[in-house]
């Protein structure tokens, strides 16, 4: 019995024209889920068109019909299923579902993330699942759409991601289950792991070990973060800088880390916990959201205001638990 809500196979078996949503910043899990479901859609015959208010990052330029994903300022109309992915706040979309729903257009929300806000027409929230590319996986099985070895990388390198290299404590035995489905359809799991965590420059190397130097944590070792201030951020040889957030994460005695990466006019917070914390409380009291042990917040103003804000607010939750 298909786990996927019926409402959900019939928005997807509906649509001929359809335009599927990264959200901002796209990570390995939006886009391979993106990308995973789009494919699979179009080779069962649908017109199919990917946005993002924002550029793939060059990790994932790798992932097949990456190349096709259009970064849009404003969103446009023409579509019969608008399908938002891995994204709680319709916020985080930049803009682009304002201009693309219409009287014609039925929005269609599949996310994994229990603070998800349900804007869709058809909401599909499983926090159950380790990804978004977990659920887009029993989607496709469930609406009998081909599972190529293309569609299978994207939606591969989504888990892995999202799981940490099935690291994180959202790996269930499902996880496993899916990824060996994917991976025999056509997945090679060393080429997905060396392309995504072992591609990189050697400038880009050396400023990961100056950016590593400025590791700092409080006066009891159980917060550790690292900042990524404006001057580092725009430099091209950075390598992608949301893996950062795991160094000061693995600092032994760090219950919860922090990663503060200075945009123009904001910063750019993601936190990881190690089970004692739920992070993601703290990111939706500060406007962002995530899950207990992996959430993130973009703060506009100064990279000082962020550090004091989002530092004060881990320290009051580690001492609430105390």
């Amino acid at each position: 019995m298909s786990l996927v809500p019926r409402e959900v196979m019939d928005a997807v078996q509906r649509a001929r024209r359809v335009v599927l949503f990264a959200h901002v910043y796209p990570d390995g899990d939006v886009l391979g889920s993106q990308l995973g479901l789009g494919l699979a859609l179009r080779a069962g015959g649908r017109t199919v068109t990917f946005a993002c208010a924002h550029p793939v990052p060059d990790p994932f330029h790798f992932l097949p019909g990456a190349a096709d994903v259009q970064q849009w300022k404003a969103g446009r109309n023409g579509f019969d299923l608008v399908v938002a992915l891995d994204c709680p706040d319709p916020g985080r979309l930049g803009g682009l579902l304002e201009g693309a729903r219409g009287p014609d257009a039925q929005v269609l929300n599949i996310d994994h993330h229990g603070d998800n806000r349900r804007y869709g027409d058809v909401n599909w929230v499983d926090t159950r699942a380790a990804a978004t590319g977990e659920m887009v996986h029993d989607l496709i099985e469930a609406a009998g759409l081909p599972l190529t070895a293309d569609v299978a990388v994207n939606l591969y390198t989504a888990i892995v991601t999202d799981t940490g290299s099935f690291r994180y404590s959202n790996t269930t035995s499902k996880t496993f289950r899916v990824a060996a489905r994917l991976v025999e359809a056509g997945v090679d799991p060393a080429h997905v792991a060396t392309t995504v965590y072992e591609t990189r420059q050697l400038g880009g190397l050396r400023l990961l070990g100056q950016v590593l130097q400025g590791v700092e944590t409080d006066a009891d070792g159980t917060i550790a973060w690292l900042v990524i201030d404006r001057a580092l951020a725009s430099s091209p040889d950075l390598p992608e800088a949301e893996e950062f957030v795991n160094y000061p994460r693995s600092v032994r005695t760090a219950k919860v880390a922090v990663l503060f990466r200075e945009l123009p006019d904001a910063v750019k917070v993601s936190l990881r916990a190690k089970g004692e914390v739920d992070v993601a409380r703290i990111a939706a009291r500060l406007g962002g959201g995530g899950h207990p042990n992996a959430a993130g917040l973009i703060l506009p103003g100064s990279l000082a205001d962020a550090k004091a804000v989002v530092l004060g607010a881990v320290r009051e939750a580690l001492a609430a638990r105390r």
